[in-house]
């Protein structure tokens, strides 16, 4: 079991490692087999680690495997170390999963791209990043998988570098993320400072440690998992990195970067427990972006970026489950989202592969003519993200409710802010659905539709988005309340929930959770389906969420302006007038000191052998004054 987990971890850094050495000898598409081959022997290694894992007893589920000591001085060592672990292994199976997956559609969606190598060997890094950070042992390792997991994104993201506009998206994420970084660095520098222990499965951090450590531990923690997870304030990166190829959004948005947040207040749930005040704080900045999300979704015209606010969405009914002690319902969610999300993301990649890069939804409609099953499975992912039973979001989302409502009066102020978002996300979704694939046919897709309009794409594209319209189908299964809880059994050992719902909490949230959805449904019918319904435009509101509630240009108000206003004045005051003056005044006199010493420089053997007696003369009378 051990060996099995090592070698997930370390699959696909061997496949990177492998591609980036070879270089331009090995071919392009030689380099995607061997980076979707790395992914898939980690996903083989980890269903390996969860059946070894699985004929253990429950009290015997948490295995320690150190390699060997990293770092040392004096009595204090760092292991290169791996927790093996119902959590872990639970993230092992989705990233590597999800991702192989992805990474395989990856071979038809990047086919002919000049730089696919290098884009390939990325993947990998990503998904060995991703790895690094679930399975590690001690917070060291588990901060430098995170800082590895912002690193590959901004590799991704800025896949494109000819484009400016990718430059900037993959900067600004890298930046955003910097500084959650920042802080989750110093909540562990000052964890060490008060002895905690180093590892993770040790859990007695809160023991002789004041109250106002542990509630400033547990903020630098939430910093670093907001930023990482796009929540409010720290979301304005998210977007922006619609900028990288389709695959690398599903990677980021689907099962890797941004649920690295969530897997981090589940695994360190001891931390928040003892600042439940922070932990309250985390639940409530889930509940307020997956509404702000929703809303700035309903009027998004990018196919990708109405995706994307929609995983900053349902990233916030994680951290509101997470946040109130549902971690076994937030870690299903998770699980659940990995699959629809990478569906609609890959579903949209055909869309956009058909139409010759076409992002915009205005330019679209009519498509169900054309790509009829990329339609069914873009269906199947927008119903499973609505909420709409059988299918996988309908089990996991209502479970978070579902604890909310058994949550006193702050879980139940939560769930009204929750179901507020259950109506948004039905809406804005079939907004996107109606607009991509019913109507007319609008112009520009009749003209740019690739192979006479009928061709969704190579097998390597659809095969993966029919595996994971199945998933998002049937994935939510394995917990039925009232009959069985696979997740709560897996889970429970190592996340036990402080707060769950009884059988009557569960039944009235998704009754009243799915006729919310489908009133979302039914809405976005009747305006873009049908045309039959006309709400009246309220400019300034409208304005509020295209501008995206005015975050980026609060940013560039509060920091930019001020810190580029600062560098002028630096520029003006000190650094041209003393910096570069001095070196302009250094510079000058030593031109000038050379101009004047050669005019001594005349060509004439008697002056220099003047010059040579004189210098020897004052050399003799410098020894003679010594020695006397």
């Amino acid at each position: 079991m051990e060996a099995a987990a090592w070698v997930c971890l370390i699959s696909p850094l061997a496949g990177a490692l492998l591609i980036t050495l070879g270089g331009t000898r090995i071919p392009r598409r030689l380099a995607a087999y061997i980076s979707t081959l790395s992914v898939a022997v980690s996903f083989v290694a980890s269903v390996i680690v969860f059946f070894a894992l699985h004929d253990r007893p429950p009290d015997d589920r948490i295995v320690l495997s150190e390699a060997w000591t990293w770092l040392a001085a004096g009595d204090f060592g760092v292991p290169l170390d791996i927790l093996i672990d119902p959590l872990s292994v639970f993230m092992m199976l989705i990233v590597s999963g999800v991702g192989a997956l992805i990474v395989a559609y990856s071979i038809g969606y990047m086919d002919g791209d000049d730089e696919e190598r290098r884009y390939f060997a990325y993947m990998s890094l990503f998904v060995f990043s991703m790895l690094l950070l679930v399975q590690s042992a001690n917070f060291v390792l588990l901060l430098v998988g995170w800082g590895l997991v912002g690193l590959s994104s901004y590799l991704l993201i800025g896949h494109h570098h000819e484009r400016p506009s990718a430059v900037a998206a993959a900067k600004k994420a890298f930046i955003m993320n910097a500084l959650g970084d920042a802080t989750m660095a110093l909540a562990i520098f000052l964890l060490f400072w008060k002895g905690a222990p180093l590892g993770l499965s040790e859990f007695e951090y809160a023991d002789g440690t004041s109250q106002t450590v542990m509630t400033l531990v547990a903020l630098g923690m939430l910093g670093g998992a907001v930023a990482k997870s796009a929540q409010i304030p720290l979301h304005t990166w998210l977007p922006d990195a619609m900028e990288g190829p389709t695959p690398v959004s599903a990677l980021i948005h689907a099962a890797t970067m941004v649920t690295a947040g969530v897997y981090m207040l589940v695994r360190l749930h001891p931390i928040f427990e003892a600042a439940p005040e922070v932990q309250d704080l985390a639940a409530g900045i889930g509940a307020a972006t997956l509404v702000v999300a929703g809303l700035i979704a309903l009027v998004q015209t990018d196919i990708k970026r109405v995706i994307a606010y929609s995983t900053m969405s349902q990233i916030g009914y994680m951290f509101l489950g997470a946040g109130l002690g549902a971690y076994v319902g937030g870690m299903f969610h998770l699980m659940t989202h990995a699959f629809f999300k990478a569906l609609l993301f890959l579903a949209a990649g055909i869309v956009i592969h058909a139409l010759a890069g076409e992002q915009d939804m205005r330019n679209m409609g009519g498509l169900r003519r054309f790509l009829p099953r990329t339609r069914l499975t873009f269906l199947v992912g927008s119903l499973a993200l609505a909420g709409i039973p059988p299918l996988s979001g309908f089990w996991s989302k209502d479970s978070i409710l579902g604890s909310a409502l058994a949550e006193g009066w702050y879980g139940r102020t939560l769930l009204v802010v929750g179901l507020a978002g259950v109506f948004l996300t039905g809406l804005y979704t079939f907004r996107m659905f109606f607009l991509v694939f019913e109507g007319d046919v609008s112009p520009f897709a009749r003209e740019h539709v690739h192979a006479h309009g009928h061709r969704e794409g190579p097998f390597s594209m659809t095969s993966v988005v029919a595996v994971l319209a199945v998933l998002a189908a049937v994935g939510g299964l394995i917990a039925i309340p009232g009959l069985w809880n696979l997740p709560l059994d897996w889970l429970g050992p190592v996340a036990e929930p402080l707060v769950e719902a009884n059988a009557l909490q569960d039944y009235v949230v998704s009754a009243i959770s799915v006729a919310l959805a489908l009133a979302g449904i039914g809405v976005a019918w009747a305006i873009y389906g049908t045309g039959r319904l006309r709400i009246p435009r309220v400019a300034w509101l409208q304005r509020l969420f295209e501008k995206k509630f005015y975050f980026d240009e609060a940013y560039d108000l509060a920091f930019y302006r001020p810190a580029a206003a600062t560098a002028r004045g630096w520029s003006r005051f000190f650094e041209r007038p003393v910096i570069q003056g001095s070196i302009d005044a250094v510079a000058g006199g030593t031109r000038r000191a050379g101009g004047t010493v050669s005019h001594t420089q005349t060509g004439l053997v008697r002056s220099y052998a003047l010059a040579l007696a004189f210098g020897v003369a004052v050399l003799i009378l410098v020894f003679v004054s010594v020695r006397q």
